[in-house]
């Protein structure tokens, strides 16, 4: 967590300034990976003010971010993640905070989690496979090519 908290306010801004949009409310919790799924199903829980659960798995990762009643909760399992990545990780999952300020992002992935969690069902099987899968493409495309602004934290 020391190395999230030393570089977490540049990594911030090395995002913003790239991307020309300002990050909302984020906070960055470090987990260890028994715990890592638990943060996200409790985040997710709290948001839609259920305690329902999520009809698919979440997908394996070193680090998740997901909608939070207060803006964006981005988790990092500190134990699936390489030391030479965190930093990469990090301003990845920052890139997703800043998208998720986009509002029709933010409904994007709010619609996303209340179908997951059975709350309210998504668009046709069309829109879900083909328009919203692309959609996410291109988000986790703009997060991996800004990947590289890690080269320049301390």
């Amino acid at each position: 967590m020391a190395r999230i908290e030393a570089i977490a306010g540049q990594a911030a801004r090395l995002v913003q300034d790239q991307m020309q949009e300002r990050l909302g409310y984020v906070e960055i919790v470090a987990s260890d990976t028994r715990g890592y799924l638990d943060r996200i199903l409790a985040a997710e829980q709290q948001m839609l003010g259920t305690r329902t659960t999520p009809k698919w798995e979440y997908p394996e990762s070193l680090a998740h971010a997901t909608l939070s009643p207060s803006g964006v909760l981005i988790l990092v399992d500190l134990e699936a993640t390489p030391a030479r990545e965190l930093d990469k990780t990090v301003v990845h999952e920052l890139v997703h905070a800043v998208q998720f300020g986009r509002r029709d992002v933010r409904d994007f992935v709010l619609a996303g989690i209340r179908n997951n969690h059975g709350v309210e069902k998504a668009g046709g099987w069309l829109k879900v496979t083909f328009v919203d899968n692309r959609r996410v493409a291109v988000h986790e495309r703009e997060a991996r090519s800004l990947e590289r602004l890690a080269s320049k934290l301390p």
